[in-house]
């Protein structure tokens, strides 16, 4: 995880919820839910008869999976609701086991047999336990059923015959690799004309298909900022979508870099996109989906043409860059526009790289705005965040010393979110040079333990006075608690006995200034 950058918000796609997004789909799909012990990774994969166009924008066989960071993942399918996926999330995020999961829903969920689940969670993180479970409703349409093992959980349902679980499981046992490449060769497992018999007529296996691979260090569940996070949401007539994610997973295991034309290595560098958008790119090449329709950021002055979102002008200058969220399928839902920055070169940089911009996120339905970075080995979300932040410009501040002496690419990405009041706009770009404080040095000898902790956690520094406070926040970025530090010691303990299982980020301060973010693994 990349440290020293200002943290805002961490939130899930099940944030789609609170939006009133309650649509019914018939999810006629087959999933997989995996993890592996041995890196605290965790996936999910699936495939369905359905695309972008037949569900109203939703993004296809993505709708199912859920990944809940540090914990475990849940497909949900069948008579897939929101409000189904949200309960059984609740009540992983409360600690209960796959097993439990199944039991709660199956006594408060009054359509718990129209549905199908597949659960996995791991206990400890890496070198933990995996626990699994599966559900196939009575009510579940055509031949329907799951497999689970070990370590993953497997289901299906309107498929032609059983061989369809039984080759997703056979290739996922039997491929060596990542945990990304054992998903992918259990999708490829079910790969046959009409595996989902409602597909038979479009000549393929499905419509649409998804790969998602957490790792520990991910700080992000949003849809696009896992470290493998690909998405296949509409293909052509006889065009597979497992075929076309094999492709696109190649393509993204053989090109973990990036590629500038041009590269800024004098600072300070500014740019206000004053007539266009200078050395910056539209990224229409590698996006985490793919049959989509394409979205760029648009250049405007004055105000958008949708009344209630969006800016009303520039913050600089007379132009800026935004996100036109109109027209269901074409500005909404989940559409991603990203921006390509030229190459910063930091290998002479004097002080530590500071990136600014101002960005504007006012409308009911925002989605969210994120800054990605590439260092030559993949891309990697470094401050994200979601919804309405009201009708005014504000300004991001993002601590870039850690690339000190490397050569970076630097992605402006957003995302809208379910409705045409979602205009996100940019201005202002700018990296600076600060200075490199001893604090900020001295930050690598932070240490907190034990991680996974139950009723207390030690912050250990190298010498008193480093740091002054902690702030911990849950997953969805509340905040629950703020502690002073005794400068005087280099050891504090703070007591976590009113805290539940789960994820947690610790922001640590020194004068206020946020020097570090951790992630934090109770366990009791």
């Amino acid at each position: 995880m990349k440290n020293n950058y200002l943290f805002k918000r961490v939130s899930f796609c099940v944030v789609l919820i609170l939006l009133s997004y309650y649509q019914l789909f018939s999810q006629h799909t087959f999933s997989i839910v995996a993890v592996d012990p041995a890196t605290g990774e965790i996936g999910s994969a699936g495939a369905t008869c359905l695309d972008i166009d037949d569900l109203g924008g939703e993004e296809g066989a993505l709708v199912v999976s859920d990944i809940i960071l540090g914990t475990g993942a849940i497909n949900t399918q069948s008579a897939f609701t929101f409000a189904a996926q949200a309960q059984a999330r609740a009540r992983m995020e409360a600690g209960d086991s796959p097993a439990q999961i199944l039991a709660w829903l199956n006594a408060n969920d009054g359509g718990h047999q129209s549905r199908q689940y597949a659960i996995v969670d791991l206990i400890g993180s890496v070198g933990g336990t995996p626990r699994t479970a599966g559900f196939t409703g009575s009510s579940n349409g055509g031949y329907a059923n799951h497999i689970v093992g070990p370590n993953y959980a497997i289901a299906g349902n309107i498929l032609m015959s059983q061989d369809v679980l039984d080759d997703m499981e056979t290739n996922f046992v039997n491929t060596s690799g990542t945990l990304a490449d054992k998903l992918m060769a259990a999708l490829q497992g079910a790969k046959r004309i009409g595996a989902q018999t409602s597909c038979s007529s479009n000549q393929t296996s499905s419509k649409s298909a998804y790969l998602r691979v957490a790792k520990v260090e991910d700080l992000y569940t949003n849809y696009g900022h896992l470290t493998v996070d690909l998405n296949v949401s509409k293909t052509n007539f006889a065009e597979d979508p497992i075929d076309v994610l094999q492709t696109t997973y190649d393509f993204y295991l053989n090109n973990p870099g990036f590629t500038c034309p041009n590269t800024v290595n004098t600072y300070p560098y500014t740019e206000s996109f004053e007539g266009g958008i200078g050395l910056w790119e539209q990224n229409d090449n590698d996006l985490s989906h793919i049959g989509n329709t394409d979205f760029d950021w648009v250049l405007n002055s004055g105000g958008t043409p949708t009344s209630n979102t969006g800016p009303s002008g520039a913050n600089d200058g007379n132009d800026y860059l935004y996100t036109e969220a109109s027209g269901a399928n074409v500005g909404n839902p989940t559409k991603r526009a990203v921006l390509n920055s030229p190459c910063f070169d930091f290998t002479s940089f004097s002080g530590a790289p500071i990136l600014d911009f101002d960005y504007h996120m006012f409308g009911t339905n925002i989605g969210n705005m994120s800054v990605r970075v590439n260092d030559g080995a993949g891309w990697e979300t470094i401050w994200l965040v979601q919804g309405n932040q009201g009708n005014q410009w504000n300004t991001a501040t993002i601590y870039l010393e850690d690339y000190l002496g490397q050569t970076i690419q630097i992605r402006l990405d957003s995302t809208t979110g379910v409705g045409f009041r979602g205009d996100v706009a940019i201005d202002n770009v700018s990296i600076t040079s600060g200075a490199l404080s001893t604090d900020d040095v001295s930050l690598s000898n932070v240490e907190i333990y034990p991680n996974p902790a139950q009723d207390q956690l030690t912050i250990k520094t190298k010498s008193p006075g480093t740091i002054d406070k902690i702030e911990l926040f849950d997953i969805l970025g509340k905040k629950l608690m703020t502690r002073s530090i005794n400068a005087t010691h280099t050891e504090n303990t703070i007591s976590l006995n009113n805290f539940t299982n789960g994820l947690y980020i610790m922001k640590i301060y020194h004068e206020d200034r946020v020097l570090d973010i951790k992630k934090v693994l109770i366990d009791k």
